[in-house]
């Protein structure tokens, strides 16, 4: 079954919290997880966490960018910003999986 595309709107809030379950140990009271900005690439779309949060070494499994379908799929990927090229061309990467899987 073939699932329905959602808004801008529900995929930020679906990076969101993802990003504040994700990264729960390390959020400050009334800190934003997501950068402002995100890339799109057709079905995709790549949010960045915020700077501000500082991860441990012991935690760097944690530094990770947030991907989200225009269908809903949340996954956690590579983390290649500021490199908005590499970026780029991981995301692209997903857009055709998530195409691929008719997610």
């Amino acid at each position: 079954m073939r699932r329905s595309e959602i808004s801008f709107e529900k995929i930020r809030e679906l990076a969101e919290e993802a990003g504040r379950e994700h990264w729960r140990a390390f959020l400050a009271t009334g800190e934003a997880p997501l950068l402002n900005g995100c890339l799109n690439i057709r079905r995709a779309w790549m949010f960045f966490r915020n700077p501000e949060i500082q991860i441990p070494p012991e935690a760097s499994l944690r530094k990770c960018a947030i991907v989200v379908s225009d269908r809903g799929e949340v996954r956690f990927t590579a983390d290649y910003y500021p490199d908005l090229t590499k970026c780029g061309e991981y995301l692209q990467e997903m857009s055709d999986y998530f195409e691929r899987k008719n997610i």
